[in-house]
């Protein structure tokens, strides 16, 4: 009885052994990176953008696929390959970073999930930042570009309508010796931007004041963006100095007499289960119960795994259905993503749709 009993406890701990290694196989990565931690080690604060290149080779004998990034936060720029990566083939990750007005300890974290083994992985860049003396006091976002400094890099224009006009203003300084030039015939803007303020040079020790005027009239943008401004300056390194454009363009109301009016049947969608390996369809009703035609002018989704097709107009009192596609591949457990749909109904500019669904084996 007792051999039996041991023989049983011995078996039982076999496939919990077994259990733990499958476990621990379907774990692994076919994305290996060299590194997942760098560490920058001491740096000043004043060091300005710094870029950083975590590469990785795909050890599988099929093709991978980075389907899921988070920076887990704004102030860190990530670009990574969008397209699927050959079995053997290497490529990286770059992160940029500025450890402008966070001194001491600095760490970033970024998460990334790769397909086909739905497996999350973490990289972390590492610093300890040297305090340095501030050009204005009390500003957060504070870069420097070399000697050439602005009170911020970036501009968040926020939701503005798509007809508005905006004027947003940031200093620049230098706080070297040496006359710092500004070529405007290389700068690199948008058409719908325009700078000013901005002197030819710039001596030591001076600064001045940009302001860039943003008319989004012209921009043909509508939803999230970003943008950017790329001043050139000598002598200098780097030249270039950069300014980024972050903001939400939304739809104008229109004026006139007769306007078309969404109708949502439902604005949840749940697909249950679903594999992870074969891609799911579903669609959205929609009905125009205005006096003109809804017009769908763009479709945002919150991952590139799902998409929808660009639907044509609803007659006035007409109904159509939207179709879209999600790709599980990457994906796992209950995951909920959302498509925003913009359109030219002045009640309802913005539609936003959500889909549900449990991946599994």
């Amino acid at each position: 009885m007792y051999k039996a009993i041991a023989a049983r406890s011995r078996f039982s701990l076999f496939l919990v052994v077994c259990f733990l290694m499958v476990t621990s196989a379907k774990a692994q990565s076919v994305l290996v990176f060299e590194n997942k931690e760098i560490d920058l080690g001491y740096m000043p604060e004043d060091t300005g953008n710094v870029v950083v290149d975590f590469k990785l080779t795909n050890v599988s004998s099929s093709s991978a696929l980075i389907k899921e990034m988070d920076t887990h936060g704004g102030c860190t720029i990530v670009s990574y390959p969008k397209d699927s990566i050959a079995p053997g083939a290497k490529a990286k990750i770059t992160v940029r970073v500025n450890p402008k007005n966070r001194p001491g300890p600095f760490v970033r974290k970024i998460t990334l999930r790769s397909f086909p083994d739905s497996v999350m992985t973490e990289l972390y860049i590492k610093s300890y930042v040297e305090p340095s003396v501030k050009v204005w006091n009390g500003n957060t976002n504070e870069t420097s570009y070399g000697e050439v400094v602005l009170s911020s890099d970036y501009i968040r224009v926020g939701s503005v309508l798509e007809n508005a006009k905006v004027e947003k203003s940031i200093k620049i300084k230098n706080t070297g010796k040496e006359t710092v030039r500004f070529i405007s015939s290389k700068f690199k803007k948008p058409t719908y931007v325009a700078v000013k303020g901005l002197p030819e040079k710039l001596m030591g020790g001076e600064e001045a004041t940009i302001t860039f005027t943003i008319d989004f009239a012209s921009s043909n943008k509508l939803g999230n963006y970003t943008d950017l401004v790329e001043l050139y300056a000598e002598p200098g390194n780097p030249k270039e100095i950069i300014v980024y454009l972050i903001g939400k363009v939304i739809p104008a109301p229109a004026a006139s007499a007769t306007k078309p009016v969404v109708q949502m049947l439902l604005n949840e969608i749940d697909l249950h289960e679903i594999p992870l390996d074969k891609p799911a369809e579903g669609s959205f009703v929609v009905k125009n119960a205005g006096t003109s035609p809804l017009v769908i002018r763009k479709i945002e989704t919150s991952c590139s795994c799902l998409a929808m097709e660009s639907p044509v107009p609803v007659a006035a009192g007409q109904s159509a259905t939207f179709y879209f596609t999600l790709d599980p591949r990457g994906l796992s457990g209950v995951e909920e993503k959302k498509i925003i749909v913009y359109t030219n109904a002045p009640d309802q500019p913005i539609i936003t749709l959500l889909v549900k669904a449990k991946v599994g084996p």
